[in-house]
């Protein structure tokens, strides 16, 4: 037995020597985060109806890469979402979360191949990938397609296809398909983006949002033809050690044709500025943005008048406060955003604000290594007057105070804990009943990356 065993290992030891060496090399990274959360008016904003919601949700990432070499890697992503105790779809994804536990609710979140291409100075990824452009004002999501970019020191030159809509493979009408160029420049303490990114919708009207399919046409995807949409955005940048300054600004351009005849523009537009100024321990924050809304009070469609609303193509998201601007606890136990659109007027918030314009003042204070606490304040109200009663018709402009507090604390092994407490006061215009009441937000999370 001895023997053959020794005979054994020495085969295996041969065939080892004889078989080239496998050149892949494997990297992998992943994130863990647990949440609980409690809000009220998050999805209503009265307290008439019952909308309060306390749960427990987690999410796994995991990512592996296998890497050929500088040359070559193919990138994985995976997730896993869960809502403690539902079982059902739409919470936590693919549920799992109850007695028995177990779901199909491992997601491909990417997977893509990424090369440099042979006697050229081009580096491509194809497959389903993630892109963020001027910090989601104007795209920042996972995708299928392909993109290219190419670095000609201080700019990199980024372009690609988002093959964004297709449901029906026998003919392109419903399709949506995005092209961009992105030109990014560093240099020194500066900083510049220039995008450009269109949005060919043929003859969908799913493409936008604020989502034209909210309109009285929802039941017929073909009430506009020829859909364009093109975004054209400038961000630029200033950072010492001492501040970081930004600005971005972005011009919806393009038009849609209406098959009951006539076209429409998109004429609208947006504009944010932030300052950072760092002091010691203490990081202060002023910002400010401003949203484009209809000067016509008409939501979406109105054949004399062109589209005034800033408009996103699919896929934008931008993060800002945490009830009005989803921020860290980002969704509410109804499974949207934010408030239903049933019961606000002529604006979007959540991350695509239309007909929005708030000011934000700010104070970090790195109060120990491992001890951070964030203090915000929103003023946030509508661009153009929008419907604050539905029974008498008055329309408003503000949709109220909101505060945020943040303490992050860090545990053991970059194990972090992050209290999150958010409160608006509302007021008028936040939704279309007569008494808009207070909404908040409190919550915890713990998460690890790995």
């Amino acid at each position: 037995m001895k023997r053959n065993f020794i005979v054994l290992v020495a085969v295996v030891a041969a065939v080892a020597l004889a078989v080239p060496a496998f050149a892949v090399d494997f990297k992998y990274g992943g994130l863990y985060r647990l949440r609980w959360q409690s809000n009220d008016n998050v999805a209503d904003g009265n307290d008439d109806f019952d909308d309060n919601g306390n749960w427990f949700d987690q999410r796994l990432r995991m990512q592996f890469t296998f890497v050929a070499s500088e040359n070559l890697q193919l990138v994985t992503h995976w997730e896993a979402d869960t809502l403690w105790g539902r079982e059902s779809p739409g919470a936590g994804r693919h549920g799992g979360g109850d007695i028995g536990a177990d779901a199909t609710n491992l997601e491909m979140k990417n997977v893509y191949l990424e090369f440099n291409i042979p006697n050229t100075p081009l580096r491509t990824k194809l497959g389903v990938q993630g892109a963020t452009f001027l910090k989601g004002w104007i795209f920042a999501d996972d995708f299928s397609g392909a993109v290219f970019s190419t670095k000609l020191d201080p700019v990199k030159i980024t372009f690609g296809y988002v093959a964004a809509q297709n449901t029906d493979v026998t003919t392109t009408n419903e399709n949506v398909d995005d092209f961009f160029l992105s030109l990014d420049y560093a240099n020194g303490p500066f900083t510049g983006s220039l995008v450009g990114f269109y949005q060919y919708a043929h003859d969908t009207n799913l493409s936008t949002y604020p989502d034209m399919s909210t309109t009285v046409i929802q039941a017929s995807p073909t009430a506009v033809t020829d859909n364009n949409l093109f975004n054209l955005g400038l961000s630029l940048g200033y950072k010492t050690d001492m501040m970081v300054l930004g600005l971005t600004g972005i011009k919806n351009f393009g038009s849609y044709d209406l098959v009951g005849g006539g076209s429409q523009d998109y004429t609208g537009w947006m504009l944010e500025g932030t300052a950072d100024f760092m002091w010691n321990a203490l990081t202060f924050h002023l910002g400010a943005f401003y949203t484009s809304g209809d000067d016509d009070n008409i939501a979406n469609f109105d054949n004399a008048k062109d589209y005034d609303a800033f408009a996103y193509a699919r896929g934008a998201s931008y993060y800002w406060s945490e009830i009005l601007g989803v921020g860290l606890l980002d969704v509410n136990v109804s499974g949207s955003d934010h408030l239903n659109p049933a019961y606000q007027g002529a604006y979007r918030a959540a991350d695509v604000p239309s007909n929005l314009w708030a000011l934000n003042l700010g104070v970090v204070w790195q109060a120990m290594p491992e001890t951070k606490m964030t203090l915000n304040y929103y003023y946030v109200a509508t661009a153009e007057d929008v419907l604050a009663n539905a029974a008498t018709g008055e329309t408003d402009d503000t949709i109220g105070h909101e505060v945020n507090l943040y303490i992050s604390q860090g545990i053991v092994d970059k194990l972090n804990l992050t209290l999150v407490g958010a409160y608006l006061f509302a007021d008028d215009a936040y939704t279309i009943f007569k008494d808009d009441d207070d909404a908040y937000e409190l919550g915890a999370v713990l998460q690890w990356k790995f």
